[in-house]
């Protein structure tokens, strides 16, 4: 189980001065393990604040899939120190393309100063199912409905994560019987493959999920609209802000 889930980054594709694009870190009660889902602009905070991996000497990450402002902190783990690091994505499951090969074609000269393949960091991959990654266990659920499939996760029954999908059905049952659902909330208005508020808080409702946490928010959200929209459909909502402990909620 994990012993603490914080929000590294909440905001959704552009960052801005309150928030980082897509990352949650999470730390294992069980051991000197950690976990990242998504290494938006978020996973800067492991390198500007160190004490976030105090004692930790190795972190996964694990994507949920390769859309830019949910990779784009990899680049910043040449300056991460002292931990093994491994990034399990879904190119083979989801897309049909090893993971590595996907990396490698976006983190290589001239885009980055080295090829990623020589940074020390290593690639594996993750599917639809389940994986545990020391004592955390994690569940994996396909979601379809974004411009591309994405992956969602569920850590035991104190968290799952939905970015980067619309209100799917398919998402009660997944979530059922968790304590915090953190749910895509791009909007309104609508985007193509995001979720509304009042979307993700009606999957909280049926799931009988008792916190909802809008995460994926727009860079120029009207805060109080979207806590008022997803209110509207679920007793207990946080709108999703960098530095959120979501166990303490």
């Amino acid at each position: 189980m994990p012993a603490a889930a914080t929000i590294l980054g909440s905001g959704g594709f552009i960052p801005t001065g309150a928030r980082e694009t897509s990352s949650l870190l999470l730390l294992d009660a069980a051991g000197d393990g950690a976990v990242v889902v998504d290494a938006g602009t978020g996973l800067r905070r492991l390198i500007t604040d160190r004490a976030l991996l105090r004692g930790r000497t190795r972190l996964d990450v694990l994507l949920t899939h390769f859309h830019i402002d949910h990779i784009c902190g990899l680049a910043y783990l040449t300056e991460l120190r002292g931990v093994e690091v491994c990034v399990h994505g879904p190119g083979a499951a989801l897309y049909g393309t090893p993971t590595a090969d996907v990396l490698h074609r976006l983190f290589s000269v001239p885009i980055m100063p080295i090829d990623f393949g020589v940074i020390g960091v290593g690639v594996a991959e993750i599917a639809p199912g389940g994986a545990r990654f020391g004592g955390l266990e994690v569940a994996v659920r396909r979601q379809d409905l974004h411009t591309n499939p994405t992956l969602g996760f569920r850590f035991g029954d104190d968290l799952v994560w939905c970015t980067d999908t619309e209100e799917d059905p398919g998402t009660v049952a997944f979530a059922r019987g968790a304590r915090v659902l953190a749910h895509d909330a791009w909007g309104p208005p609508a985007a193509p493959g995001h979720a509304e508020p009042a979307g993700a808080a009606r999957l909280a409702t049926q799931a009988g999920v008792p916190r909802l946490v809008l995460i994926h928010v727009p860079p120029n959200a009207d805060e109080a609209d979207l806590h008022a929209r997803a209110a509207a459909e679920h007793e207990h909502v946080t709108v999703a802000t960098d530095g959120l402990a979501l166990l303490d909620l």
